[in-house]
């Protein structure tokens, strides 16, 4: 199609222009027609309306019911401020809401009025009126119906608000169709408005697809029953997330409905927290019925290996003890049963230290005594105890200290000793003879400021573990089976108090094992290194060492027993008079407080003190005694002895005052060498 050019022409530029102005001459008449109609309509609004310019606050239009709350007429109020008015003000309102205000929507919000004596809701959105861009205000009256309609509709939405879930009215026709819904209902399904419209069709799809045709028969029974019906089942939320909700239903058949279709008015509230912590607390439960059949039977297999374990060395004290007493004749016979009690005796304590130990470990009662320790003083204390042992087994024993930098640090050395001396007596134990025992020491880095790591390594070349059996190690009573270690003694408590006691130093404990080639424990423990200021200076914190010639200075000295239990006393006044050591025995510690007053100065070397005795305790009198005042009370040497044999135990006894501790039953070397160092 060709462009065609048409010519200038007044007369046709005149033709073209009048419909234009004919088109915004209609417009405009429609324009105030509909303004007519607008203001017709406020005229008829049953409570108040005014419309105000947001400028100048000036009345542009008041409704009749506006006219008569005020009480003036229209044109009184017209050009007036609408504070002046309305409010009985001088100037504007200081909480007019007018920058609140927009064109698309109410802004509602509630005020009384002390100017005019009552409470109004208030609906306000800004209008164009005849050029003015200006407010109109629409309220209800506290004595309205409007008003308290309205109150009761934003209560029964606040009521709505508190349940945890959501409202839905389902068509009965179809048992799919969502006709409304309030509450949390959209918030609960995970959906918006448009959403739940657009995706899901208003259909209830968001039911998880296996419980959608249970709901559908819950329902059903609901219609046939008449009674509402309650049932659990699971939604499917637009992110995917699964929740389960508790749902009522409630059927209204079409003549009882407002609207004429029968529905069902379901409430969903959501549970899913409360099933998870039931399922939780299910697995818990479960758990703990696991945890305590596991414990049963560890208990019942703990009794049989205790009683397997007790009952062998007192079956070897009883029968030593019988055949001593056949042989009374015969020296010889009678010294070697004495031997083997001892033997046996020694085992049993032992058993039973570790039992204890277990058990302390096990119940968070034992505490690690920390102090300056020298690890060169401590593994020439462990390889003097050690060395005798291999020495018997023909057996060759090397501790090699490497990359020691910082030999004095803080730890329980005790407890430390006791680690070591686990691991090398295993060791020792099931190597046969002429094999080789190592324990390395090295000194590592440590990230810990003021640490250090250090590495303790006991290899041996014996008899090995199987592979299967590695992680038993550090139960309790395994014992490797071979022909060859089969006699000897163990509790098989000692490497599950080694593991505990190494984590207690917030260190680790791994092994390493061919069978037949040999084993190998790695203990690494993070220990402070000490100060300057925490090193030892010329005076020790322990017994002052005696010079192999100056041993027996001692027998001439006379000590103060105290021992409530007469059996005991007795055998404690005999290995003292063994050791040619005099002996004033009393029967509490109040009788030690006294005997110790009527004593001259220099009377008694030392005081071997029990701890629990009827009257005064061992703690008690000892506090007594280096609270009298005279010079020997505060340097006399204090003994526990005491069948408290814990470290914790220990370390009390020497804050209470006393210099060092005795175990009960008594090691008669144990006994000779806490004497010679303080008498």
């Amino acid at each position: 199609m060709e462009n065609q050019k048409t010519e200038h022409n007044p007369e046709n530029a005149g033709a073209s222009a009048q419909p234009d102005a004919d088109s915004r001459l209609l417009a405009c008449r429609l324009w105030k027609k509909r303004a007519q109609y607008f203001k017709w309509m406020l005229d008829e609004y049953a409570d108040n309306a005014y419309v105000a310019d947001m400028d100048t606050y000036e009345l542009l239009y008041l409704n009749k019911a506006s006219c008569q709350t005020v009480g003036l007429s229209l044109e009184e109020t017209l050009g007036r401020k609408c504070y002046e008015v309305i409010q009985g003000r001088s100037s504007p309102c200081p909480f007019c809401t007018n920058h609140l205000l927009s064109e698309d929507s109410f802004y509602e919000w509630d005020y009384y009025n002390p100017h005019l004596g009552h409470a109004y809701i208030l609906k306000d959105r800004i209008i164009d009126w005849e050029g003015h861009r200006a407010r109109l205000e629409l309220s209800h009256d506290d004595l309205s119906l409007e008003y308290t309609l309205e109150k009761k509709e934003r209560e029964r939405e606040a009521i709505i608000r508190t349940i945890p879930g959501g409202f839905a009215r389902v068509d009965a026709r179809d048992m799919r169709t969502v006709l409304w819904y309030g509450g949390g209902f959209l918030q609960m399904i995970g959906y918006t408005e448009e959403q739940f419209h657009n995706e899901l069709h208003d259909q209830c799809t968001y039911v998880h697809p296996d419980d959608i045709e249970r709901a559908a028969k819950v329902m059903q029974s609901a219609k046939e029953t008449g009674e509402d019906t309650i049932a659990e089942g699971r939604i499917i939320t637009r992110d995917g997330a699964i929740k389960i909700l508790t749902m009522t239903y409630s059927y209204v058949s079409s003549e009882e409905s407002w609207d004429g279709i029968e529905s069902f008015y379901s409430v969903g509230i959501d549970i899913t927290k409360d099933r998870d912590e039931q399922q939780r607390q299910r697995e818990v439960l479960e758990d703990a019925y696991h945890a305590a059949k596991v414990a049963n039977a560890a208990k019942t297999n703990f009794l049989s290996a205790m009683s397997h374990n007790i009952r062998t060395p007192m079956n070897a004290i009883m029968g030593m003890i019988t055949i001593a007493r056949a042989n009374r004749d015969s020296p010889e016979k009678v010294f070697d049963c004495l031997d083997k009690i001892d033997t046996s005796s020694r085992h049993l304590l032992g058993l039973i230290n570790e039992v204890l130990d277990v058990s302390k470990i096990e119940s968070g009662k034992i505490d690690l005594l920390l102090e300056p320790v020298c690890l060169h003083v401590l593994l020439q204390g462990i390889e003097d105890m050690c060395q005798p042992l291999a020495g018997e087994n023909r057996q060759q024993l090397r501790i090699v200290a490497e990359k020691l930098c910082h030999e004095h640090v803080i730890a329980d050395g005790d407890r430390l000793q006791q680690i070591l001396m686990n691991l090398l007596s295993n060791a020792i134990k099931y190597t046969p003879e002429h094999g080789t025992i190592t324990l390395r020491i090295s000194e590592l880095y440590s990230a810990a400021p003021g640490k250090r790591q250090y590495e303790f390594v006991c290899s041996d070349n014996g008899i090995g573990i199987p592979a299967e059996s590695i992680a038993s190690v550090f139960e309790p009573f395994w014992r490797a089976e071979d022909p060859r270690i089969s006699k000897n003694q163990g509790t098989g408590l000692g490497m599950t108090i080694t593991e505990n006691l190494v984590r207690m130093m917030n260190g680790t404990i791994e092994v390493e094992s061919t069978l037949g080639a040999g084993t190998t424990f790695t203990v690494s423990v993070p220990l402070e290194v000490c100060s300057d200021a925490q090193l030892p200076s010329g005076e020790t914190t322990g017994p002052p060492v005696r010079e192999a010639q100056k041993a027996a200075a001692y027998a001439a000295r006379r000590v103060l027993l105290a021992e409530d239990n007469e059996l005991n006393r007795e055998i404690a006044v005999e290995l003292l008079h063994m050791q040619q050591i005099g002996v004033d025995a009393v029967e509490d510690g109040k009788q030690a407080l006294e005997a110790f007053q009527a004593a001259g100065p220099g009377k008694y070397g030392a005081i071997l003190m029990d701890i629990q005795m009827p009257v005064m305790n061992g703690y008690d009198a000892t506090a007594a005694i280096r609270a009298l005042d005279r010079p020997d009370a505060k340097t006399i040497p204090i003994i526990a002895l005491t069948a408290d044999a814990f470290t914790v135990d220990v370390a009390k006894a020497r804050n209470i005052g006393m210099n060092d501790h005795i175990a009960k039953p008594i090691e008669v070397s144990r006994l000779q060498e806490v004497l010679q160092a303080w008498l």
